[in-house]
């Protein structure tokens, strides 16, 4: 596997990952031991491989753009190793969370309202941190990009887009669903161009 099919595979389990992990949290049932499998599931994709997936995907894009942006592009794989981080944080805690809950049944903490508030408050709170350096990453590759004419401009353009959605989902919540929904366009867009033709080329001006 060269290092144009690695960044490829990433920006697809990127997608995936998007797409599949918050499904199950919508619909899965701890009642049955499928429904906490397909839950601890969910954790994997939007903990390690969600995260593993932003910071591959941003370090091939900052090799094949070497000499391009540079600066942009250096920040950009810091703001993934950030946002990897924030990403990886909601998971984990989501999963303890559930495995507390499930060891001590007896307590009734789904019953609680101050658990049910700490809880849903330090959730979103970090993962609109996750979403932060997300939306620093897809603005910092759609702007290197853009300069450099590496990518179409119209990549370039959603790479920005998705990444000011994602700014804000601290602040308004349903912006979420757009960032997600750019996102997994970026990510099979992106994930096509590496795997099939290697390093994007500069497009010809006119």
């Amino acid at each position: 596997m060269t290092i144009n099919k690695w960044g490829g595979l990433a920006s697809f389990l990127l997608s995936g990952s998007l797409i599949i992990a918050p499904l199950i949290y919508l619909t899965g049932n701890l009642q049955s031991p499928l429904g906490i499998l397909a839950y601890d599931l969910a954790d994997f994709l939007c903990g390690p491989i969600l995260s593993a997936s932003i910071v591959i995907m941003t370090y091939v894009l900052r090799e094949q753009g070497r000499g391009s942006a540079p600066r942009r592009m250096d920040l950009a794989l810091i703001a993934a190793v950030l946002a990897a981080a924030g990403m990886a944080a909601v998971a984990f805690i989501r999963a303890s969370n559930r495995q507390y809950h499930l060891a001590h049944p007896d307590l009734n903490l789904e019953d609680s309202a101050t658990v049910l508030i700490v809880w849903t408050t330090l959730v979103s709170g970090v993962n609109a941190v996750g979403f932060h350096f997300l939306g620093w990453v897809f603005v910092l590759l759609g702007s290197a990009n853009w300069t450099s004419n590496r990518l179409p401009r119209l990549l370039s353009g959603l790479y920005v887009l998705a990444g000011a959605s994602a700014w804000f989902v601290y602040r308004f919540a349903e912006l979420e669903g757009l960032a997600i929904l750019l996102g997994v366009i970026l990510g099979v867009v992106q994930g096509i161009l590496l795997w099939r033709s290697g390093a994007p080329q500069p497009i010809p001006a006119g």
